[in-house]
């Protein structure tokens, strides 16, 4: 680090790749809280397990990496709205230190900032399962969009193209109000994003969609958008100066060994723990075969 400033970081981790053996699941929990720890366990599934974990374990890397705060001296806490913060005290270069996680489908993502808020969402593209069929669905959520993002919505000429772009409308309210840090108190109807470019590869970015709450031009935010291995990923960013120009910030795809590679532990080894996050069936899928 050479004692420069990291002005901006991204993580992703792929958790379907992930398949963590007891002593790896040990291994893991021995670096995160001892309230965390007993949260993670309560998961029925190894699925949420698994990304509340690497969550926790990205969110103590950046800390670590950033603030030069010891490892096992990081102490985090968590707001009403369940949004996680540091409770150490910082140097000033730092006590603008913004960051957020977000986690769905196979990725868990994280992006943090000096000097600039931010939030960040992620979401599969994936049929959803919450109705039997893709115009039911839109008729359930349609109360959460504007008539001009339906439209950006319907001009799809497939229903995957359809899909993508309502993906891509959600991931951008949710990374607005994950900065915010309101929770789901917010009326979503109340943001209206026009999407200036398409996006259709994996690895495409865009920082051009802009926004309007209440009918009013927002010009004080940014949303980084990528579409990553059949991902929306989109950060939002309200930046301290407008006038700095910045560049796209590209994630850092991280290994389990890689997202430990500066841990130290903050408790003994549970191998009663391990065992039995390996019982856990891994989705409620698994279930239903069994």
């Amino acid at each position: 680090m050479n004692g420069r400033i990291m002005a901006s970081i991204r993580y992703a981790f792929n958790t379907r790749n992930w398949q963590p053996s007891v002593q790896d699941w040990v291994k893991a929990a021995q670096c995160i809280q001892k309230e965390e720890k007993e949260r993670i366990g309560k998961f029925v599934f190894k699925k949420d397990a698994k990304s509340s974990m690497i969550g926790r374990l990205m969110l103590r890397r950046m800390l670590h990496r950033v603030t030069k705060i010891p490892y096992n001296e990081i102490t985090l806490g968590r707001t009403e709205k369940g949004k996680p913060y540091l409770l150490n005290t910082v140097e000033d270069i730092y006590k603008d230190l913004s960051f957020n996680v977000s986690h769905h489908g196979d990725y868990v993502v994280l992006a943090a900032e000096v000097n600039t808020a931010v939030g960040i969402d992620t979401m599969k593209l994936e049929k959803p399962a919450a109705a039997k069929t893709l115009s039911e669905y839109f008729r359930i959520m349609r109360r959460q969009f504007t008539t001009d993002e339906w439209s950006q919505i319907e001009s799809g000429q497939t229903d995957e193209e359809k899909l993508c772009t309502y993906y891509r409308l959600w991931c951008l309210k949710e990374s607005y109000v994950k900065l915010l840090g309101i929770g789901i108190g917010f009326e979503v109807i109340r943001l209206n994003f026009n999407l200036i470019d398409k996006l259709t590869e994996d690895g495409q970015t865009s920082c051009m969609t802009t926004l309007k709450v209440d009918d009013i031009p927002v010009n004080d935010w940014i949303f980084e958008e990528m579409l990553m291995d059949h991902h929306w990923i989109t950060v939002a960013l309200r930046p301290k100066n407008m006038q700095v120009k910045r560049p796209f910030t590209q994630f850092e795809i991280l290994s389990f060994n890689e997202l430990l590679e500066d841990s130290s532990p903050l408790s003994d080894p549970d191998q009663e723990y391990g065992e039995q996050f390996i019982q856990k069936p891994n989705n409620p899928a698994d279930m239903k075969k069994s």
